[in-house]
């Protein structure tokens, strides 16, 4: 089997690029969730001592920030599975069970990141909902783009629904997450290894457990948009689709300005809906995340048209071409930091953002020195590997 990784010539940096711009995104949107025990805390995803800087910055991720980059990521996930398989079939391997394979890896690594490292994995949702990308693989263009829009406009009919809902303070079920944050405070700073794991396995994993099937349900439609525009070429030809593309990036930015600006409207009382703030808000977070998500893949595109845009986004691309060794790298370094100071629930978001952007500069730094060196990264060869049963050369060659 030829198992040779693909040439730089063949490369399509530009989704490189976009898979570092996201990975960047998703390490500030799950700071918060590192440093405190945002599953028991208010829907107003604050923690509980902070500052108006705080505020502001939670403002500022509601807007910009917050649903925007995981969905950039679905999106990615789905061309990248049209290019595993259509690589694959050009070589003549058994594409079905080669992408089975995959998955299953991929299944195992986010079970090992969820139980043992945090709560917040999307590894395991990916490999759940890509099993199912299987089925389309043959569709044509049409049944891909009504399953597609079905799902989205289903699941987003039902957080419709929500808005009209009268508001419920549910103050006895505020009282039992008071108490459950007061637990998770002592067992992460002070708590041996098994009191951790029995807090996570009691509290954490159930949670995520019982909300795995709207998961599924949120990243499906994207990762069969990101198939389709995949299969079509929008990827490989980019050029072709430029004036395309333009109109898409005017769409989405004015579609996305109304829907970011309703949630400080919503937080500060301009506009009263039926249902409480924070459900008023969270609805409208998602909205705006499927608008700035197609509104940010767009401009990247845009970009990196443009030689020297192309040159300056490069340093992203390095990050991107290691996504999953830089998103468990992202967990690994904000759980070590947390265990080792003592600092869970103490932590202001001004302070996480700051580590973040401390963090990702050197994943920029070690992704470039590593890829001088290695032709996959260290968690890519081994899903590699282990997708093809074989042990797969990883020494860059030097020529």
């Amino acid at each position: 089997m030829n198992l040779l990784p693909v040439s730089e010539g063949d490369r399509i940096h530009q989704l490189d690029v976009i898979r570092g711009f996201a990975l960047l995104g998703i390490v500030l949107v799950n700071m918060p969730t590192f440093l405190h025990p945002m599953l028991f805390l208010p829907a107003d995803a604050l923690p509980i001592q902070h500052t108006r800087a705080d505020e502001w910055l939670r403002l500022f991720f509601n807007m910009f920030i917050q649903t925007k980059f995981y969905t950039i990521f679905s999106v990615l996930f789905g061309a990248g599975f049209f290019l595993f398989m259509h690589r694959a079939e050009q070589k003549g391997l058994p594409i079905r069970r080669l992408f089975a394979r995959r998955l299953w890896v991929l299944l195992g690594f986010g079970m090992l990141h969820l139980i043992f490292l945090w709560y917040g994995d999307i590894l395991h949702t990916y490999a759940l909902a890509g099993g199912i990308l299987l089925w389309f693989y043959r569709k044509n263009r049409k049944t891909v783009h009504a399953w597609a829009w079905f799902l989205l406009i289903f699941y987003q009919g039902l957080m419709t629904l929500l808005l009209f809902l009268p508001s419920d303070p549910a103050s006895k079920q505020m009282e039992v997450k008071a108490g459950l944050t007061e637990t998770a405070l002592q067992v992460y700073n002070e708590g041996s290894w098994s009191q951790w794991m029995e807090f996570r396995l009691s509290y954490e994993l159930p949670y995520v457990i019982s909300n795995e099937l709207f998961a599924v349900i949120t990243v499906l439609p994207l990762f069969l948009f990101g198939f389709s525009l995949a299969r079509q070429g929008l990827f490989h030809r980019t050029a072709d689709f430029l004036p395309a593309i333009r109109r898409v990036w005017w769409i989405s930015l004015v579609a996305s300005l109304p829907l970011a600006a309703m949630i400080p409207l919503l937080q500060e009382g301009v506009v009263v809906l039926p249902a409480s703030v924070d459900t008023g808000v969270l609805v409208f977070v998602g909205w705006s995340g499927l608008t700035l998500c197609v509104f940010y893949i767009a401009s990247l595109m845009l970009l990196c048209a443009d030689e020297a845009w192309r040159k300056r986004l490069m340093p992203l691309a390095f990050v991107g071409r290691m996504a999953l060794s830089n998103y468990v790298l992202q967990t690994i370094v904000f759980t070590g930091i947390v265990r080792l100071f003592h600092l869970y629930g103490t932590v202001s978001l001004l302070t996480g953002v700051i580590i973040c952007l401390i963090l990702f500069v050197f994943q920029i730094i070690w992704s470039r020195w590593w890829l001088a060196r290695y032709t996959y990264g260290p968690m890519e060869w081994v899903w590699r590997c282990m997708t093809y049963g074989t042990r797969i050369p990883i020494q860059r060659i030097k020529s």
